[in-house]
C-alpha cells in the first residue's frame, strides 16, 4: 500500500512546497518507508511508500524515466516480469527491478492502451512532459483508492479523502449518497462520495488532464464481456479451467521482495487461497506460510473450526487475535477515521485486528479471499 498525492493550479503559478507536503503527510501511514516530491510549472506530485517489489531507494517515488515522463503510484503489477521481458524484446532497457518502471515503459511503449496488458491493482499519475498532460488511470476493479476534486482554482488527487479534504474549507455532506445509504444501503453504485465535491475515478477508467487548457476527460478503458463458449463446458472442463486459473492468479500475487501471509476466516474463498498459497509459497521458499485469524467468542458466527482444519492439512502457521469489547471501544474511532466512508458491517474491525497482527508477525503483503465465495 502506498499513496499519491498531485496539486494543479489553474493559474499556471507553482505549487507551493507546504502545499503538496501537507497532503502527502496526511497518509504517511500508507507509506512508511519513504517519501518523495516532484514540482512542475504549475503542478506538483507526492508519493508516500510502502516497499514491496525491489526494496532498494532506486525504485522510491515520484519516478521518471527518459526525462519525459514523472510517475507517482500506488499498488502492483502482478504480471510486470513478462511485461519487462517483452519491452526488453523491443529495446528497452532497465535500470532498477520494480513494476514501477515497467509501467512508465510500457506507457512510452504502447501510450495510454498500456493499462490494457496490465494485470494488477493500481492507482497512478503519470506526467508526459511533452504532450503536457497528466495521464491517470484506476485498476479494473477499483481495488486501489484514486478521489479527486475540481475546485475553482485547483485540481486535486489522493488516494484518500481526508488528502482532499483539506483544500474544502469544512466537511460539507453529500446528501444524496448519504440518504442513498440510509434508506436503501447502497454505497459505491456511482462516482460520488460521502463527502461534497470529493468523487472517485471510478474502476476501469482513466482521467487524462490538460495542463495547458485545464480540462480533463474521463473514459472507460475496459468492459466485462460473456464469453458464450464457456457455458458449454461440461463440469469436469469449467472446473480444471476454474482451478487453473485460481492458481495462476494466487502465483502472482505472491511475487513480493517482503513477507506475504493471507487472512483465514475458515469460509470457502479464504480457505482456498490459504491452501493454494502455502503449497506454493512453501516450494519457492522453502518456508512455511503464515495464516491470521480473527476469533469470536460468539459460537453462532465463530468459524475457526474450519479455519484449523485447513491449518492442520496444509501446515499453515497459524497465528491468532481475539478481539474483546474493550478491543473495540478503544479502537473503533481509529477504525472510521481510516475507513473515512460509512461501512455497513462489523466485519471490518475483525479485519483491522487482523492487520495489526499481520504488522507485529511483519507479514507485509496479506492475500485476503473476502467475498470470492
Amino acid at each position: 500500500m502506498c499513496g499519491i498525492s498531485c496539486i494543479i493550479n489553474k493559474d499556471n503559478s507553482p505549487v507551493n512546497q507546504s502545499e503538496i507536503r501537507v497532503i502527502n503527510d496526511l497518509i504517511i501511514h500508507r507509506g512508511p518507508d519513504s517519501e518523495g516530491f516532484y514540482h512542475g510549472e504549475n503542478f506538483a506530485l507526492g508519493n508516500r511508500r510502502l516497499s514491496v517489489i525491489d526494496l532498494s531507494a532506486g525504485a522510491d517515488q515520484p519516478m521518471s524515466l527518459n526525462d519525459r515522463y514523472i510517475i507517482t503510484y500506488n499498488g502492483e503489477i502482478y504480471n510486470y516480469l513478462e511485461i519487462r521481458q517483452q519491452l526488453r524484446s523491443v529495446g528497452y532497457t532497465f535500470k532498477t527491478e520494480s513494476d514501477t518502471e515497467v509501467i512508465l515503459a510500457s506507457y512510452d511503449h504502447y501510450g495510454q492502451d498500456c493499462v490494457k496488458i496490465f494485470n494488477g491493482m493500481w492507482a497512478f499519475a503519470i506526467y508526459d512532459r511533452d504532450k503536457k498532460i497528466i495521464f491517470c488511470s484506476r485498476d479494473r476493479f477499483g481495488v486501489k483508492p484514486f478521489y479527486y476534486s475540481d475546485l475553482a482554482c485547483k485540481f486535486i488527487i489522493g488516494s484518500e479523502i481526508k488528502q482532499l479534504l483539506h483544500f474544502q474549507g469544512g466537511k460539507k455532506a453529500n446528501l444524496s449518497v448519504l440518504m442513498d445509504y440510509l434508506v436503501t444501503g447502497y454505497e459505491d453504485h456511482n462516482n460520488e462520495t460521502f463527502f461534497r465535491s470529493i468523487l472517485k475515478l471510478e474502476q476501469s477508467h482513466n482521467l487524462v488532464y490538460d495542463l495547458t487548457s485545464h480540462t480533463f476527460l474521463i473514459y472507460r478503458y475496459y468492459q466485462i464481456c460473456i464469453n458464450r463458449e464457456l457455458s458449454g463446458l461440461d463440469e469436469e472442463k469449467a472446473v480444471v479451467l476454474y482451478r487453473n486459473a485460481l492458481k495462476e492468479s494466487v502465483k502472482l500475487r505472491l511475487r513480493s521482495d517482503v513477507r506475504v501471509g493471507t487472512c483465514l476466516s475458515g469460509g470457502l474463498d479464504s480457505s482456498s487461497v490459504a491452501a493454494i498459497a502455502s503449497a506454493m509459497y512453501n516450494i519457492e521458499s522453502g518456508m512455511k506460510f503464515n495464516a491470521i485469524t480473527a476469533l469470536t467468542s460468539d459460537q453462532k458466527t465463530d468459524e475457526s473450526r474450519y479455519a484449523e482444519l485447513v491449518v492442520n492439512r496444509h501446515g499453515l502457521v497459524w497465528n491468532k487475535t481475539t478481539p474483546t469489547a474493550l478491543d473495540f471501544r478503544e479502537n473503533i474511532e481509529k477504525v472510521i477515521i481510516t475507513q473515512e466512508e460509512p461501512f455497513g458491517s462489523p466485519s471490518v474491525f475483525m479485519q483491522f485486528k487482523v492487520f495489526e497482527k499481520a504488522k507485529e508477525i511483519g507479514c507485509t503483503v496479506m492475500l485476503d479471499g473476502q467475498g470470492g465465495d
